[in-house]
């Protein structure tokens, strides 16, 4: 599916003025060019505000105070007479998060967001002021040099707002069955649904987690529910437009009906974790999993803390391997999900921020190769050691200078998705040794394969040309109800479910899906 290049808000013209003239009024960016000379040290100390996701990981230093943090205010921040000042954001509520800052005047200096629509959605309040292109030449050209490629999509109106992050490929993403339970119970990889139904139904029979086993760990779902399996191929474009959505759940679609059925299906037949609902952050299944209860779940290899290194504690004979990628398709279909867009985070900078430079000027810190290496892999002999010229980063390392989630990505995805190393060949090997704990460095490898095998059927989301705006109103509205009818459908009697179903699909419709769809449906049409 080509990429959409449209993608910028076509608003009226009056909406476009009052805009712009909002946007102009809160920053020094609008100021004489002649006055911005480049990047130098500030007489007068000034503050940035730097979100950063708070993903609640247990064992992990406050997002907001750490060694890193520290790391950046003595070596940038310190260095231009910056306080640098870091704000947790809920990762589960970043759009609500956001929202009430916003509603509140009390936004960070940078708003950002991996959902494009809801950038836009920020952008249609009025929240971010312009980027003067020369601007952002003189005062980030690092920076810009890495992603001039992608500014298509960080223009609104023939105007640069946003500052789009690179996204090279990453395979850390991993879902893991344990395939020393699969020779214990005498059964091959399952290929298809039918024979991974069958899986989990000899996993629970013959109890190879222990008396409680889980035969699939499970969570509660966010806004985004994945429901691939069940999707016309090839995909209509009206269907991506109008329930690709990651903001709120398309509950109508019947994509999404079929896989709440099958869920039903899997609680109803003790597949899946008994109290899946109450696990909100995902904490459960990684403790589930790693216990040795657990036959099946889904992480990223370069999460924290160890997940394969406590699994193998407390199981030492424990083997896995990657779910086979048509395991949850109904026999026959094919395997497709969801693809990346070529650009990572997309931020902002306030609207009321005093110095938009500066923001500017710590991307291009960032940017920097030295800069970001070390915010990726900390501190030689202390976080990671080289090898083959590769940083491989320490197991278990547990000192003050612990890199934070994930690498520190939290606070260096603003730049870029991912560790890039100047090709895929090469992208690949590095990410064998740093994502992968010793020993499981084909699950990468595998992980690049089953990528390789279907990319050509993944659909990026579609992105629609300017504001769904009723998706900002009804949002947080349609999220509650969500959380509470996903419980009750994939927990009630099976032949009660159609009649829930249908009841749920009237009651989310009448708290503004209706409004969504008919929103969406008109603009999609106005585009063709």
């Amino acid at each position: 599916m080509k990429l959409k290049k449209t993608l910028c808000a076509a608003l009226s013209a009056v909406t476009v003025v009052s805009l712009l003239a909002a946007c102009g009024g809160g920053g020094d960016m609008q100021m004489d060019k002649a006055e911005l000379t480049g990047p130098k040290a500030y007489e007068e100390q000034i503050e940035l505000k730097i979100p950063v996701y708070d993903r609640g990981m247990q064992g992990q230093a406050d997002v907001d105070n750490n060694y890193w943090t520290n790391y950046v205010q003595e070596n940038f921040g310190d260095k231009y007479n910056i306080k640098m000042t870091f704000v947790p954001i809920t990762r589960k509520d970043d759009v609500t998060v956001f929202n009430q800052l916003l509603a509140a005047g009390e936004q960070p200096d940078i708003i950002f967001s991996y959902d494009y629509p809801t950038i836009i959605s920020y952008y249609s309040r009025g929240a971010f002021q312009p980027i003067d292109e020369e601007i952002l030449q003189l005062y980030a050209p690092t920076f810009y040099e890495k992603t001039k490629d992608l500014q298509e999509y960080a223009t609104v109106e023939d105007q640069l707002y946003f500052l789009t992050a690179t996204r090279p490929l990453a395979y850390n993403w991993v879902t893991l069955i344990r395939t020393d339970w699969l020779e214990k119970a005498g059964l091959d990889m399952p290929t298809n649904q039918e024979e991974y139904i069958n899986v989990l139904r000899t996993f629970k029979e013959l109890q190879l987690g222990g008396e409680n086993t889980i035969p699939a760990t499970q969570s509660l779902f966010n806004a985004y529910f994945p429901n691939y399996e069940y999707r016309e191929y090839p995909l209509p474009e009206e269907d991506n437009a109008m329930y690709s959505d990651i903001t709120v759940a398309a509950l109508t679609y019947d994509a999404t009906k079929q896989k709440l059925k099958y869920l039903n299906q899997l609680y109803n037949e003790g597949l899946i974790s008994p109290e899946w609902y109450l696990d909100k952050d995902g904490s459960q299944m990684q403790s589930d999993f790693v216990s040795g209860k657990a036959g099946v779940y889904g992480f990223y290899l370069s999460q924290s803390p160890p997940v394969l290194q406590t699994l193998l504690e407390n199981c030492p004979d424990a083997t896995v391997a990657l779910l086979d990628g048509g395991a949850g398709f109904p026999e026959g279909t094919t395997v497709t999900g969801r693809a990346d867009w070529p650009f990572g985070m997309v931020s902002g900078i306030s609207v009321d921020c005093e110095h938009p430079e500066a923001v500017l000027m710590y991307f291009e810190w960032l940017s920097q190769e030295e800069n970001l290496f070390v915010m990726q892999n900390g501190i030689e002999g202390v976080t990671y050691n080289m090898e083959d010229d590769i940083p491989v980063l320490i197991d278990g390392y547990t000192g003050t200078e612990r890199l934070n989630y994930n690498s520190n990505k939290d606070m260096w995805c603003l730049v870029t998705e991912g560790k890039d190393y100047g090709s895929d060949e090469k992208n690949l090997e590095v990410q064998k040794k740093t994502y992968a704990p010793a020993g499981f460095e084909y699950l990468i490898q595998d992980s690049y394969d089953g990528y390789q095998e279907n990319k050509d059927n993944q659909y990026t989301d579609f992105l629609f040309d300017r504001s769904i705006e009723s998706l900002s109103q009804y949002a947080e509205t349609l999220k509650s109800k969500w959380e509470v009818i996903q419980v009750d459908l994939v927990n009630c009697n099976p032949d009660e479910f159609d009649a829930k179903y249908e009841a749920a699909c009237e009651e989310y419709l009448a708290a503004g899906y209706q409004e969504v769809l008919d929103e969406k449906a008109e603009v999609y049409a106005s585009l063709k």
